[in-house]
C-alpha cells in the first residue's frame, strides 16, 4: 500500500528538484515552491501508475523539463521496499522528454 506523505526527488532535462506528495484514497496532493501536484494513480501488477496535473501559480519558478504553464505527467514506479518507489514520467508537453521520480515515505497518514 502506497498511501502516506512522501517526499518526491526528480532530475529532468533542467536540473534536479523536490516537493512533497500526499498519496491517498486514489488520488495525489502535493507540490514545491512553484507548482501544485493533483492526481491520480492505481496499484497494480506490482506497480504504482499516476496521472499528475501540474499546475504552476509562480511564474519565476520554473520546473526540470523546461516546460512553461501547466502540463500533466504519467508516472510509472516500482516498489523499492516498503518505503520507497522508483521510476520515470512522461508528458505529452514535451515528447521524447521525461524525468526520472524517487519517492521517499516519511510517514504514514494513519
Amino acid at each position: 500500500m502506497v498511501e502516506g506523505f512522501w517526499i518526491v526527488q526528480f532530475a529532468g532535462m533542467e536540473g534536479k528538484g523536490g516537493g512533497v506528495v500526499v498519496i491517498t484514497n486514489g488520488k495525489v496532493f502535493g507540490g514545491d515552491s512553484g507548482f501544485t501536484y493533483l492526481g491520480t494513480y492505481e496499484e497494480a501488477e506490482g506497480m504504482v501508475k499516476a496521472n499528475v496535473l501540474v499546475q504552476n501559480f509562480d511564474p519565476l519558478v520554473g520546473n526540470v523539463l523546461g516546460i512553461k504553464g501547466d502540463f500533466s505527467l504519467k508516472f510509472e514506479l516500482t516498489p523499492g521496499g516498503d518505503d520507497e518507489l522508483r521510476g520515470q514520467a512522461s508528458t505529452p508537453a514535451a515528447p521524447g522528454f521525461g524525468l526520472k521520480a524517487k519517492l521517499t515515505r516519511r510517514a504514514d497518514l494513519f
